[in-house]
C-alpha cells in the first residue's frame, strides 16, 4: 500500500522518477535509507504522506507495534552474545 501511495503521490505531483539504482543503501545521490527498524519507525511516524494516505490512527498504531518489536528485540540475548560473554569469564 505504501508503494502504491508513493507512486500515486509522484504521479499527482508530476515528479520525474530518478534513474534506477542497483543498491539503495549505497546510492550517494539519494536520501539515506534507515539503517535500523527504530529509525524506520520514526521516519514513518513523522511522514506527512503516510498520515495523509493512511490516517493518523493507523500510522500511530502501526508505528507503536513496530516500536514494541524494537523493544522486544533489544531485550533479547542472542546465542552469539551468550557465547561471547561466557568466553570472557
Amino acid at each position: 500500500a505504501a508503494a502504491v501511495a508513493a507512486a500515486v503521490d509522484g504521479l499527482e505531483r508530476r515528479l520525474e522518477p530518478p534513474p534506477p539504482i542497483a543498491n539503495a543503501y549505497a546510492d550517494p545521490l539519494g536520501a539515506p535509507l534507515p539503517k535500523t527498524l527504530e529509525q524506520a519507525v520514526e521516519l514513518f511516524r513523522n511522514s506527512a504522506l503516510a498520515r495523509d494516505w493512511f490516517g493518523d490512527e493507523f500510522v500511530e498504531h502501526y508505528a507503536a507495534t513496530r516500536a514494541w518489536e524494537v523493544r522486544q528485540y533489544n531485550k533479547a540475548v542472542t546465542d552469539w552474545e551468550l557465547a561471547r560473554y561466557f568466553e570472557s569469564i
